[in-house]
């Protein structure tokens, strides 16, 4: 085994480094292959016995790529079951959990296999975070970003695999950005080409290039099986430093590397691998003056520590559901406090368990938590906000013993996800409105220089039985302007004065209305044909400071500055109140010139990120709003994409277009179908609403939408979100036919599922207005229908 200048490679090892992979790195362990544990196929191999499998000519001296291109016209279904099925890992050698032992950055691979799932599926130190699924991960030293050049057998079937150069080709093309991503990260860190011959040079040659303006190469070695002269002359060629060794050779090398000894001691492996979770101490947060809050900004832990925030009726509620060792979910609408309180809650209860704040965490992560919390035997109180977007976290952290979940959520996102939390395992409270005594609490906490000498009403007289929210007192209560207000007043004015950063503050609202944070990456490649250096694009975030801060919700480091404004309701706000123009501009933009995979957390960023609210304001004509769809299903090809270009295409009232792209989100939902059907029953119900009532028709589709709405809810989990569809449904249907029979009995059957749903949801605000406005209508019909006769 030889290393060139082996003393830096060891230490790269120590201090980060990327491994690149190709087949001969997984030698070592076995899919199946006739139906037996067989070693993974190397060179040639797989082209051999894919022309077994498929009965095909063994001599054939057709190549990989080509037999694959060949066979998918044909059989592409049996194809990428074969390929799934053979490079699924079922046996590997030990040797490969020594490279737990190195510090590793991120890990290319042309490899299809699901090795390195494997390998780190046990360990207590990383976790592997998929780009192509969560995007780069956000903070933390045990994330390892995973970058599968061809594809993946852990990708759903319908994304396929990349071989031949016309699909890396055509996947450029698609995504520039993406591929000039992946060039940056081998300049920039060490890189271990493992797993490589002579004839995969292709690849390695067009990543060796230098690219971005002249920078030099991060340091690089291939691995060589055998000493050849030429391979050595030309991977040298290249830039490359060589190792020769076998993978077993080089695995046992990787297990002699000296690593830090972590201390024993209670909670060292929390404190030291989850610290951005921790409640920060006292002395270490930024001060501001409490009027920020007040005047729309998150809550920071300083208003915890000294702002002697108010707690509401809900905080005691709350805090005894913890205390009687539940798991408790608070819902409410945007700006009623949720955030508030979780903080609030986190630093009341060290007495009953160490309090983890948890703002970001994906199911992988997840699951390295709980290693570490089983580990060490100690009761945490995981407090997560967001919980939409992390219930399969929750899901894996809730199966502990030694974990309690308080988690946070607005009602209509809870909706969809409602039947993740089992009504047996979570207490639910809407913390939505307040009670007088809290109102009054609140105004006498509110300072002299922000407050309204006189307020304004905020109880509205037609819902005089509902308790204000958080943002309708304040609204009522301060004087000036909020947060809002003041940033779409320096939208208007960095238009005129400095448009660079008017468009990175658009687009810092609108990745946060998105819930994800802008990171320098994704704001360099937005403004890439403006301004061309990240250094410049990072200066221009940073002299913004009164109107985006530093992304908080971590404190682990991290390579990667992020930046969000003031507040989620302040970022939803411009979204709604910035011209069409700007918008549309910002939408084209960001899809052309940013690759998905340098989005943090793209997984959540796609909920919401082409949302038919937001398109169909952006886009008035619906010509150009179906380019837009169009464009980014390239990137983007859920069923939730196409279920959102349904619903836009619906709102324009292009109805035969609407039901196509529904149809094509039911085609790809399978066993999800069930949230597409009910966005099918809706566009069914709209297209034909306001048609004449005297169309036989009419009648007979709205009464199919309502039934394909009663199938949902019987067949579904997500019972609340089509309750609520139907409630509303129900209304409009006994608005429109008054005198059919079934009008009272949608309304009463609506009235029974919400009714029911609100008994495990305690003062629900949206669903008691559903009831309102049901019962209100059923006394009107009931009436009515008597009147007549």
């Amino acid at each position: 085994m030889k290393i060139d200048n082996e003393d830096t490679f060891k230490s790269h090892l120590q201090k980060g480094i990327n491994l690149f992979l190709g087949a001969g790195f997984s030698v070592e362990a076995k899919g199946t292959f006739e139906d037996k544990p067989t070693a993974m196929p190397v060179g040639d191999g797989l082209r051999k016995e894919i022309l077994k499998t498929f009965s095909r000519d063994e001599n054939s001296r057709m190549l990989l790529p080509q037999l694959c291109q060949i066979i998918s016209k044909t059989q592409r279904d049996e194809l990428n079951d074969f390929l799934r099925k053979r490079f699924s890992v079922v046996e590997f050698s030990n040797l490969y959990g020594n490279l737990e032992r190195i510090n590793l950055k991120a890990i290319f691979t042309t490899n299809i296999d699901d090795l390195i799932f494997k390998i780190f599926g046990e360990s207590q130190k990383y976790y592997v975070n998929d780009i192509s699924l969560r995007g780069p991960s956000i903070v933390g030293s045990s994330a390892i970003d995973y970058i599968a050049l061809h594809g993946s057998v852990i990708h759903p079937p319908s994304e396929g695999f990349d071989f031949s150069p016309i699909e890396i080709a055509s996947s450029f093309e698609r995504d520039k950005d993406k591929w000039f991503g992946y060039i940056g990260r081998v300049q920039q860190t060490p890189t271990l080409y493992w797993g490589y011959s002579i004839a995969d040079a292709g690849v390695l040659q067009a990543l060796a290039k230098e690219t971005v303006s002249g920078r030099e190469r991060a340091p690089a070695w291939v691995t060589l099986r055998a000493e050849d002269d030429e391979d050595i002359e030309y991977y040298s060629a290249l830039g490359f430093q060589i190792i020769i060794a076998e993978t077993n050779d080089l695995l046992r090398y990787i297990g002699q590397i000296k690593v830090e000894k972590a201390a024993v001691s209670p909670r060292r492996l929390i404190d030291k691998r989850f610290s951005e979770y921790l409640i920060p101490a006292v002395d270490k947060v930024p001060v501001r003056t409490l009027a920020e809050f007040y005047l729309g900004a998150e809550p920071t832990w300083y208003d915890i520590f000294l702002g002697g925030l108010h707690k509401t009726k809900h905080f005691s509620v709350a805090q005894n559901s913890i205390a009687g060792g539940n798991n408790c979910l608070l819902i409410g609408a945007a700006v009623t406090g949720k955030s508030t309180l979780l903080r609030l809650l986190a630093n009341s209860i060290s007495d009953l368990g160490q309090p983890l704040f948890i703002e970001e965490l994906t199911s992988e992560k997840a699951k390295l938590l709980r290693k570490a919390i089983d580990a060490e035997g100690v009761k945490v109180v995981a407090i997560v906000d967001n919980a939409a977007d992390a219930w399969e976290a929750i899901a894996i952290l809730g199966a502990s013993d030694n974990v309690q979940i308080v988690a946070a959520e607005r009602d209509y996102i809870f909706d969809s996800v409602a039947h993740r939390f089992p009504r047996g395992k979570f207490e639910i409270f809407d913390v939505s409105g307040l009670s007088r005594l809290d109102v009054q609490a609140i105004l006498d906490k509110i300072p002299s220089g922000v407050q309204r000498q006189f307020s304004k009403k905020f109880r509205d007289p037609l819902r005089a039985d509902v308790d204000p929210t958080f943002f309708e007192v304040l609204d009522s209560s301060i004087a000036g302007h909020l947060l809002a207000d003041r940033f779409i007043e320096a939208l208007k004015e960095l238009k005129l004065e400095a448009p660079e950063k008017h468009d990175l503050l658009l687009l810092s609202c609108y990745l946060y209305s998105c819930r994800v944070p802008t990171s320098v990456d994704v704001a360099s490649s937005f403004l890439s044909n403006v301004v061309g250096d990240p250094g410049e694009v990072y200066k221009l975030l940073v002299s913004m400071s009164s109107l985006l801060s530093p992304y908080e919700g971590s404190f682990a480091e991290t390579e990667q500055a992020f930046f969000v404004p003031r507040s989620r309701s302040v970022a939803e706000a411009v979204m709604k109140r910035v011209g069409s123009i700007d918008l549309r501009r910002l939408l084209i933009q960001f899809h052309s010139e940013v690759s998905p995979t340098k989005i943090p957390r793209y997984d959540i960023f796609r909920r919401m990120a082409y949302d038919a609210n937001l398109t169909s304001r952006a886009f008035p004509k619906w010509e150009d709003g179906l380019d837009f769809y169009e464009k980014c299903f390239d990137r983007d090809d859920s069923h939730s994409f196409k279920q959102q270009g349904a619903i836009y295409l619906s709102r324009k009232k292009q109805y035969s277009l609407a039901f196509k792209w529904v149809d094509d989100a039911m085609a790809i939902a399978g066993r999800q179908v069930a949230s597409v059907k009910n966005t099918y029953a809706v566009i069914m119900f709209n297209a034909n609403y306001d048609k004449p009532a005297s169309l036989r028709e009419v009648l007979t589709t709205l009464d199919e939408s309502m039934q394909i709405l009663q199938k949902c809810y019987t067949e579904d989990l997500r019972k609340v979100y089509h309750a609520k569809v139907f409630a509303d449904q129900s209304v409009k249907y006994a608005n429109k036919f008054p005198d059919s029979p079934r009008a009272l009995e949608y309304l009463d059957q609506a009235s029974t599922w919400l009714n029911a749903e609100l008994r495990s949801r305690q003062g629900d605000r949206a669903i008691n207005q559903l009831l309102r406005d049901l019962k209100s209508k059923r006394r009107n019909l009931t009436h009515q229908n008597g009147s007549s006769r």
